[in-house]
């Protein structure tokens, strides 16, 4: 939903503010030569840059942050803006002239509809010399996540939504987040920190807060080979436009737990408890919890309560239908990450579990996993249990997202600020006539 909306935005928005036509071509490098139309803008194919470089996170005894480390200098630098606002396309112009200023060795990433926005906006070369253009490095999304260091974000928490899907299933690099958007639970740092704070990161002097993910597997028609889909905020399947309420069975750990008959179910990450989560009634959760919600959206029985499960839960919510109710009319939307995905009918399933972490129970498996034979190397252990843990040491340092954080009291600050947290009620007196 959330890269729909931007799509169109972009799409509807074939003039600049400044009037200028905008022509869209297909991201392949020929092409690159028709965005090369500015006296101080040189873009160039991202492939020509070296891998990403992976940096380390270390933990505290006395803190709740972790520490972010370089290894290897940060070098390419991926920028991503809200579209098509003036706000956004000047703060991204300042940002970028501030690095290739400050940081000559720092490659600037940007995805190739943001470089055709920005690529006018630019008053002057690097340093004022006329032969040296400011360089930006565009391509496929493919070939941008296998380059990128680290994910700056320019906008709301939509915006950091969107520069994290754009990795799908692979390691997300740290994101480092200005606040410039409408709405920012996630968002610690104002733009006018930019250079102080990009400072910290890139000298290895910043914090970040670990956020989990969700893995969500989806199996249509009984398929053996899932989709896999990740979510740093919420997975939800709702009835949409049917008429019809949807049905769903809901099993936790290879135990049936209810049938629900309601608009649909949310399951969220702590990161997601503020978002869909919260408006259909779930709980407030810390990034620092380890769960997974599952919250019921307007259910027919008032005693299905929002649960808080923990984070080694394995979840599967199967699609269902009444017995005198036709197949056909239970179709039941997916949308992951506000990103609508396929419909899913009577008989789809999908599995929910964190991204590592989950603990597998007896009779229970993930549809990717086969199950194996006793062997007497693993102690008698099932293949299967021996490849969930496996999976789970070689993912637990790739797993999740670390976003730069300003403190460790940006989650209460921002409940206040944001939501007004047990806030009492103000009565205004209306000024009499006059």
């Amino acid at each position: 939903m959330l890269l729909n909306m931007c799509r169109g935005m972009r799409v509807n928005a074939l003039r600049s503010p400044g009037g200028l036509l905008r022509r869209y071509h297909n991201v392949q490098y020929p092409h690159l030569q028709k965005l090369n139309n500015s006296p101080y803008v040189k873009l160039k194919p991202v492939t020509s840059l070296r891998a990403g470089s992976a940096a380390e996170f270390v933990a505290s005894a006395n803190s709740k942050l972790q520490s972010l480390i370089w290894r290897n200098p940060v070098q390419n630098v991926l920028v991503t803006k809200k579209p098509w606002t003036p706000s956004t396309r000047e703060a991204m112009v300042e940002f970028i002239t501030h690095l290739h200023d400050a940081y000559p060795a720092v490659n600037v990433i940007v995805q190739p509809d943001v470089a055709e926005e920005i690529s006018q906006d630019f008053k002057g070369p690097m340093n004022g010399d006329p032969n040296r253009p400011h360089v930006l490095y565009t391509g496929t999304p493919g070939n941008i996540v296998d380059k990128t260091d680290l994910l700056v974000t320019l906008g709301g928490d939509g915006t950091i939504l969107h520069g994290v899907s754009m990795f799908g299933n692979k390691q997300v690099p740290p994101v480092l987040a200005f606040s410039l958007g409408t709405l920012g639970f996630l968002l610690p740092f104002d733009f006018k920190e930019h250079k102080e704070v990009f400072e910290r990161v890139k000298t290895s002097r910043a914090k970040c807060l670990h956020r989990t993910r969700l893995e969500c597997m989806v199996i249509r028609n009984g398929r053996e080979t899932p989709l896999v889909l990740h979510a740093m905020n919420d997975i939800f399947l709702h009835r949409g436009n049917s008429p019809h309420l949807a049905n769903l069975d809901i099993f936790i750990d290879g135990n049936y737990l209810t049938r629900t008959i309601a608009d649909g179910v949310a399951l969220a990450t702590p990161t997601g408890s503020t978002a869909y989560s919260l408006s259909a009634g779930g709980s407030i959760v810390s990034p620092l919890v380890p769960s997974i919600l599952l919250t019921p959206i307007c259910p027919r029985s008032l005693s299905f309560r929002p649960l808080i499960l923990p984070h080694s839960s394995h979840i599967v919510i199967k699609v269902s239908s009444k017995m005198n109710q036709r197949v056909t009319n239970n179709v039941v939307n997916l949308s992951v990450d506000g990103i609508l995905q396929k419909d899913l009918h009577v008989g789809d399933e999908i599995h929910v579990v964190n991204e590592v972490g989950s603990i597998y129970m007896d009779g229970t498996k993930l549809p990717s996993m086969k199950r194996g034979t006793k062997d007497s190397d693993d102690g008698g252990r099932d293949t299967q249990t021996f490849q969930s843990d496996a999976r789970s040491k070689k993912r637990s340092a790739e797993s999740g997202i670390y976003c730069v954080a300003k403190s460790e009291n940006d989650w209460t600050k921002g409940i206040n600020e944001l939501l007004g947290f047990n806030s009492s009620f103000r009565f205004t007196r209306r000024q009499k006539d006059n």
